[in-house]
């Protein structure tokens, strides 16, 4: 069995991504600390959450199941062979440019009847300004959150990996599969 690090799973993670979504730049950061490693995966407008997940769900090696407080092991393989990443989860943070926020939420608003709030510009992304009452926030984040301004390409390097199951233990889990 092969064990990769932490970096190494971010770097697959990044060169997956870049096949994937060609022009888009994702920052990908890895963290490994007591008890485990995650890595965090940020781009600004691009792909859907969901889009990126299915990239970098092959990745992760591990899962955690909430109802029984418990983290299990995910099995995998690279280039036919057992490997283990050693990222346990993940993270992935989407944000939107200014102009773009500005025109998926007006798209948004005229759909639902609302008028268009002020987008403001703050450190961290665009975001829809806090005059927005909660329901309408939610449902024009819903609809802007599916927008995706590409399409997914097909990625050699995610197509090195194959998932072979999990320990089984968590609900909802596939068990370990027969290689």
């Amino acid at each position: 069995m092969i064990y990769l690090s932490c970096a190494d799973t971010a770097k697959l993670i990044r060169t997956a991504l870049k096949e994937s979504f060609p022009g888009v730049k994702f920052a990908v950061r890895s963290s490994v600390y007591a008890g485990g490693a995650s890595i965090d995966v940020a781009y600004t407008n691009g792909p859907t959450y969901d889009q990126v997940k299915t990239v970098t769900s092959m990745f992760v090696g591990a899962y955690f199941d909430s109802s029984t407080d418990y983290r299990g092991s995910v099995y995998n393989s690279l280039d036919g062979e057992e490997v283990r990443f050693a990222a346990n989860y993940v993270f992935i943070s989407r944000k939107f440019s200014k102009i773009v926020l500005e025109i998926l939420v007006d798209a948004s608003c005229k759909y639902y009847g609302y008028a268009t709030p002020a987008i403001v510009d703050s450190g961290f992304g665009a975001q829809i300004s806090d005059q927005v009452d909660y329901e309408t926030n939610r449902r024009m984040m819903d609809s802007v959150g599916k927008a995706s301004a590409c399409e997914t390409h097909y990625s050699p390097t995610l197509a090195r990996v194959a998932f072979l199951g999990d320990d089984g233990y968590g609900q909802g889990c596939v068990g370990r599969l027969a290689a």
